[in-house]
């Protein structure tokens, strides 16, 4: 207990998840409980290909105008997994630097 709380003073709290969207606080408050190696994986996970060219295709339809309601619901679904991808990402860095890892900049 007593290294737990010297660390704390050291480095301060651990990352809070109580400040974000809602729809994301679960998410964030089942990674305070993942091992390091999990947040390692998530910190230097990627999207595909794939899903950025698709993502990037919308985006041009609906700079144009021309997005069917589909592409929009689709472009919103992308756009929210995109936010959640990345703030996945933040908390993880945050929580291993908090561990006290050596966390570089994306």
């Amino acid at each position: 207990m007593e290294e737990v709380i010297l660390h704390a003073l050291t480095v301060g709290s651990p990352p809070i998840w109580e400040d974000v969207p809602a729809e994301f606080q679960a998410t964030l408050a089942e990674m305070d409980r993942l091992d390091d190696e999990a947040l390692w994986g998530i910190v230097r996970g990627r999207n595909t290909v794939t899903e950025m060219a698709r993502y990037d295709f919308l985006l041009q339809k609906n700079k144009q105008d021309r997005m069917s309601e589909a592409e929009r619901l689709e472009l919103t679904r992308l756009r929210s997994e995109a936010d959640q991808f990345m703030l996945r990402k933040a908390h993880a860095a945050a929580l291993l630097r908090w561990r006290g890892h050596p966390v570089p900049p994306p």
